[in-house]
């Protein structure tokens, strides 16, 4: 318990905030004051925003996102601000619309052109969350997402900067269909972060020099084992009224890591890895 006690800092690798919740200010204040020193805010979808579910709300929301994201930013300090398409949006939007090629066009010449430019103003520091459905969706949907994927991989590797990859969790299908992608852009492994992995897969993405972020609960974390190279934590908090503390409350995931080190689940050494050290290293940052 000793040595546990020596991590007073951690990083949140992964997490949202809402203007129907919390609210940024409240989610990054509490963050900072629980002993956080950096948290990754990544856009949610419009209706978290109390806007509609269309193309007009998802370009509404990325500007509501960034401009509320770099408030806390230049207030608290410690923040990132990743924005992209959630897979879940861009299916909503597909199911909803008579064209499929209008709103893939839209979104590509608009939402991504958006993007591209905010990330080299600086406003943005990266992409996030771009993927697939993880749930049965039309086969359209489908290939819509993974063409945004692609040109969000694209923009990332154009940039230079880091990507949050949300999909669905089939193992070595999974994986072999994101690395060619990757590969297929030619953006490095060491850029992209899988998001919301199973403990029980995340070597398959490691071993090929992917980062993996994984959800901070203790029963979740005790499934690592001692396979924490690559390996961050993330809250993926919602910040929904309706869900509180869904996924997990970010000025929690200290105590939840640590609680799996002292049950003997984690290595102490795997817990400081995790929270601080492959954060930095993937954000290239240091806190």
């Amino acid at each position: 318990m000793g040595w546990v006690a020596l991590i007073e800092w951690f990083i949140d690798a992964h997490a949202h905030a809402s203007t129907l919740g919390l609210g940024y200010e409240e989610v990054v204040r509490r963050f900072k004051s629980s002993g956080g020193r950096l948290v990754v805010l990544v856009q949610l979808n419009p209706a978290s925003y109390g806007l509609d579910e269309s193309l007009d709300g998802v370009m509404r929301s990325l500007e509501v996102h960034v401009r509320l994201c770099d408030r806390v930013r230049r207030e608290y300090g410690g923040t990132l601000c990743f924005s992209g398409l959630h897979p879940a949006t861009v299916d909503k939007l597909v199911r909803s619309a008579r064209d499929t090629e209008r709103v893939y066009r839209e979104l590509e010449e608009n939402y991504m052109k958006k993007l591209e430019s905010l990330l080299v103003s600086g406003l943005l520091d990266g992409l996030g969350e771009f993927g697939r459905p993880h749930y049965p969706s039309p086969p359209e949907s489908w290939a819509v997402n993974e063409l945004l994927l692609v040109k969000s991989l694209t923009i990332a590797k154009d940039t230079g900067t880091k990507i949050h990859i949300h999909s669905e969790n089939a193992g070595l299908v999974t994986y072999r269909s994101i690395r060619l992608l990757v590969d297929g852009v030619g953006l490095s492994h060491e850029n992209v972060l899988m998001h919301h992995v199973p403990p029980s897969q995340v070597g398959i993405y490691i071993k090929d020099g992917f980062y993996v972020s994984v959800v901070g609960k203790s029963q979740v974390v005790r499934g690592l084992s001692s396979e924490c190279t690559n390996v961050l934590i993330e809250s993926d908090y919602l910040d929904d009224p309706r869900r509180p503390g869904a996924v997990v409350y970010p000025w929690d995931i200290r105590r939840e890591v640590l609680s799996a080190v002292s049950e003997g689940w984690l290595s102490s050494v795997c817990a400081e890895r995790v929270l601080q050290v492959n954060p930095m290293v993937f954000y290239r940052i240091s806190v």
